[in-house]
């Protein structure tokens, strides 16, 4: 079997592990605009003010990992998916954290 272009598991966890990054200033943005206030207030007052909303911030932040989750599962890159969901795993516990021990 011919493996495809783009079809490993470093890639997927690199894209996995930037794209909720991606994510969190979409978020950020969206909601900044929603609320008519900077994206510098989101981050400083919001983010890192308030702990009880991080872990919910991040959890969004990770359903961005969606996207390339379900495109490299409909081009066939499997190795490429397992990437992204291990990146999802490795969140985990920092969400874990903030949402408990924080």
């Amino acid at each position: 079997m011919k493996t495809k272009k783009y079809d490993n598991q470093r890639l997927g966890l690199l894209i996995g592990v930037f794209s909720p990054v991606i994510g969190f200033f979409i978020y950020g943005a969206l909601w900044a605009w929603h609320f008519a206030k900077p994206f510098n207030y989101f981050l400083n007052d919001v983010f890192l003010g308030l702990p009880s909303f991080r872990s919910s911030i991040i959890t969004l932040s990770l359903v961005f990992n969606l996207v390339p989750f379900f495109i490299c599962m409909r081009t066939n890159r499997n190795k490429t998916a397992r990437g992204v969901l291990l990146a999802v795993f490795l969140y985990i516990p920092i969400v874990v954290y903030y949402r408990f021990f924080s």
